[in-house]
């Protein structure tokens, strides 16, 4: 019994070791690849600088300098 469990093993062993070697040998021979380059980072959003703002003296928003309020239920908008 111990004898036919360690021809098995001797077997398995065999096979494994044979893989491997073949493996090897048909991978070696392949450059390795390289991972794909990632895609460029978004740029980033268009900012407004915040002295380009002023604040409306009714509602308390704020908007861009040199336009009227546009806050619905503003005072200042004009209609």
């Amino acid at each position: 019994m111990f004898a036919l469990l360690f021809k098995a093993f001797a077997i398995l062993l065999a096979l494994g070791l044979a893989y491997v070697s073949i493996k090897r040998a048909v991978l070696g021979s392949q450059p390795k690849r390289t991972e794909a380059p990632s895609p460029p980072s978004p740029k980033p959003t268009e900012t407004i600088e915040a002295d380009d703002l002023v604040r409306c003296p009714s509602c308390g928003t704020y908007r861009p300098a040199g336009q009227s309020c546009s806050t619905p239920g503003c005072p200042a908008r004009p209609t």
